[in-house]
Order: C-alpha cells, then sequence, then structure tokens
C-alpha cells in the first residue's frame, strides 16, 4: 500500500487494509492540523480492498465534512472495483455533492446505510432482516431470531453509547457459498473505551477496555442496560465459527478461526467504533445456543418474522419483492424467502399476483415449480395460497408446475 500527500491532494495505491485505512485517517488529521479545509482523495490507482477497512474510512469521511471539512473523491480505475464504491454507497458517505446514494439491488448485499434515531434504525433492521430471507437458505426461526438480536443489539449500541454526529452506519453481505452473514457497523463517537472508562476507572487503556468489552454484562450503565450485546454477537461469531473484530480508539481486538481471539494496541487510534461480525448459518441449531447469559439460555422476543406473521400467515406482494419478472436470478430470493417463512412457522403464506402482468416460465419454474415439488402437492395446497393475478400469469404457473413435475431436476427450465 501506498499513500502520499502532496499540498490537499491524497493519493492511495494498491491495497486498501487496516494499514491503510489507519495511515489515510492520520493523513487527513495532519491536513487538518496543516489549515487544509478539504482534501482531494485521489484512489484511481487503488486496486483491491475490504468493507471492513473501507466502511470505516467512508464514515470518517462523511463526519468529517459534517465538520465542515469536505472530501473530493477520484474513484479507482479498476472498473469492478469503481462500480463497488458506488454500489456499496462508499462513494456517496465519502463525496455526497458528486455521487448520489446508492440505488444498487442485490440479492446477497445491502448498500451501507445511515441511522440516526429508532426509526431509521429500525427501519435499517428491517431491511437487514428481509434481505436475509431471500438470500441463505434453510433458515429456521430461532436461527433468524438470533441474527435479528444480533444486529439490533450492536447497531442499538450506537445510539445509546457512541454520541456519533454521523449516527451508525450498518452495511449487510451475505456469502452463499460459506453460508457467512456479515454485518459491519461504524459511528463516529467517542468510542468503546471512553464509554466504558466512565463507568469502569480500573481500565487503564484502550486494549484492556476492548477485552471487557466483549465479557458478559460489562456495559457503560447497568441501570439501562445489561451489557449482553457486544457479549452475545461475540459468543454467535465464536460458536458457529465466524469472525468478529473490533476497531475503537488505540486497540484493536479480533477473533479468526484460524488464530484465536487477539487484542492489539494501535500505534493511529480510531475516532470512533467500527465493529465487523461474521457469522457462519451453516448449523441451525448453534446461533440460538449461542444466547446464554448468567447460564440460562435466552429466547428473543418480538422478532421480524413476528411482524411479518398476522393470524397464522404471511403475505407476500410479489410486486414488492422484485421490479421484474423475466429471470430465474430475480426469482431465486423470492422462492428462498417463502421457503425460509414457512420453515419460521407460520401456517400458511399467502402470494399475491396482483398487478403482475407477465412471468417468464423461467421465474414461474424457479418459485412455482420448485415449491410444488419440494413440498409436495398437499402440503403445497395447503400451505400455500395464490390470489389475484390475469389468467396468463396463472397458465404459466399452472404450466411450470406441470413441467416441473413431469421432469423433475431436469426441467427444461434448469
Amino acid at each position: 500500500m501506498s499513500i502520499s500527500t502532496s499540498g490537499n491532494d491524497l493519493v492511495l495505491s494498491g491495497s486498501f487494509n487496516r494499514e491503510a485505512l489507519q495511515r489515510s485517517c492520520a493523513a487527513i488529521h495532519n491536513l487538518r492540523k496543516q489549515g487544509c479545509t478539504s482534501v482531494n482523495i485521489d484512489m484511481t490507482k487503488l486496486a483491491t480492498g475490504f468493507a471492513a477497512d473501507l466502511l470505516p474510512f467512508a464514515t470518517h469521511c462523511r463526519a468529517l465534512l459534517i465538520d465542515g471539512f469536505g472530501a473530493f473523491l477520484r474513484l479507482p480505475e479498476d472498473p469492478k472495483f469503481s462500480r463497488l464504491f458506488v454500489n456499496s454507497n462508499w462513494a456517496h458517505l465519502i463525496d455526497p455533492r458528486q455521487f448520489d446514494p446508492s440505488s444498487f439491488a442485490s440479492n446477497k448485499h445491502l448498500p451501507a446505510m445511515i441511522y440516526v434515531d429508532a426509526e431509521t434504525h429500525y427501519q435499517s433492521v428491517n431491511q437487514i432482516m428481509n434481505k436475509l430471507l431471500g438470500s441463505l437458505e434453510g433458515f429456521s426461526r430461532d436461527q433468524l431470531a438470533a441474527l435479528e438480536w444480533a444486529v439490533n443489539e450492536i447497531t442499538d449500541n450506537v445510539l445509546n453509547h457512541a454520541d456519533s454526529r454521523v449516527g451508525g452506519v450498518v452495511q449487510l453481505t451475505t456469502f452463499s457459498k460459506s453460508g457467512i452473514v456479515e454485518f459491519i457497523v461504524c459511528d463516529t463517537g467517542v468510542g468503546i473505551p471512553k464509554t466504558l472508562r466512565d463507568a469502569h476507572v480500573h481500565l487503564t487503556s484502550d486494549v484492556d477496555a476492548l477485552d471487557r468489552a466483549i465479557r458478559e454484562g460489562v456495559t457503560r450503565n447497568r441501570q439501562t442496560n445489561m451489557g449482553n450485546g457486544l457479549f452475545g454477537s461475540y459468543r454467535i461469531s465464536q460458536l458457529s465459527n465466524g469472525y468478529f473484530s473490533i476497531y475503537s480508539g488505540y486497540a484493536m481486538l479480533s477473533l479468526t478461526k484460524k488464530a484465536g481471539l487477539h487484542v492489539a494496541k494501535q500505534a493511529i487510534p480510531y475516532q470512533g467504533t467500527a465493529i465487523v461480525c461474521g457469522i457462519a448459518t451453516d448449523n441451525p441449531n448453534l446461533l440460538s445456543e449461542a444466547l446464554a447469559f448468567k447460564g440460562e439460555k435466552y429466547t428473543p422476543g418480538y422478532s421480524y418474522v413476528d411482524k411479518l406473521v398476522e393470524d397464522g400467515g404471511a403475505t407476500i406482494v410479489l410486486t414488492n419483492e422484485a421490479k421484474s419478472f423475466g429471470s430465474r436470478d430475480v426469482a431465486k430470493p423470492v422462492r428462498i424467502k417463502i421457503e425460509n417463512l414457512l420453515s419460521a412457522a407460520p401456517e400458511r403464506v399467502e402470494i399475491v399476483l396482483d398487478d403482475v402482468a407477465l412471468i417468464s416460465s423461467s421465474f414461474a419454474d424457479e418459485v412455482f415449480g420448485k415449491l410444488f415439488v419440494q413440498l409436495g402437492p398437499i402440503t403445497f395446497m395447503n400451505r400455500l395460497k395464490i390470489s389475484g393475478g390475469n389468467n396468463v400469469v396463472r397458465q404459466l404457473i399452472d404450466r411450470a408446475i406441470t413441467q416441473r413435475v413431469a421432469l423433475g431436476k431436469n426441467s427444461p427450465y434448469g
């Protein structure tokens, strides 16, 4: 990684990693000390980078903008990497005057979202859970509840403790091959070490503070918080063979399957907190088992799935789930969402076809044909209700089911 400054230009090349995050933030700090009121961030020669480092950097730049220090961004020359900056919303966070908010739609990812209060926090968590319902197959109700609990707890910590002028920033990525759910939460507040030292004066270093932050029952205010948010999320990551990291102040905590838990002092501080939580989902029972506090298993209460269920059933309005109905790729997350809802306990799922003028044969096969074969005709008819839709759409669905039953896995639609 190469970093250089000239005037108010910050030129980055190579790979943007954790060291690059630290050095870039330090370079911008020095430019401000020199009297600069803005920075030109030249990433044209940047070749690679990951959300765990780039999202904290983008969040840091957004905080500087709020303070009156602007940033002008030049995107990487590599087309794929450049699109990632725009699609992930990093470009907008760094330079909102040049780049609009991301409108990228993906089955596996959610662009970085800012939340500043209870309402926007609620909306962000709902978007994350809706994406999870349609991205990874085979979720159980307990598994979904445990994931929602972890997302809720870590993101809510920002509103309760961080005093962040940006608010919180959260981004979701799912990796279908490994079954990993990764969410990254950043803020530009006072940091975990300071919030804990306010109540635990014996914590003399940032390293000690982060080490204590993932212990059960550790919190700034025992009157309002139980102190189980970071502990529970860390445990879910650990027991699922996932990964977990916190970068805050002068300390870095990291957990990986290969290296285990490591807490170390950092020469360059991060002004705020960046948390990366990677949870493996291949064991449907493990996540809920991780939520045990004071020796007792904890069952999360009101969840996103509960919000979708009314009188024992859930409703999916197809036009809310997809912008088009012409491909198998668009149809797959719809089918996965229906399967996960059925697995999560509702007695029935109603699929509303209102305002769907036409669907392709591949879309109909991916959703309705596959569900019919997987569930069997009796379960399909008892637990799924298809309502609305014109005659053409219904005929295409009937035809897809007939062909899928006749040919099974050898269906001409894939």
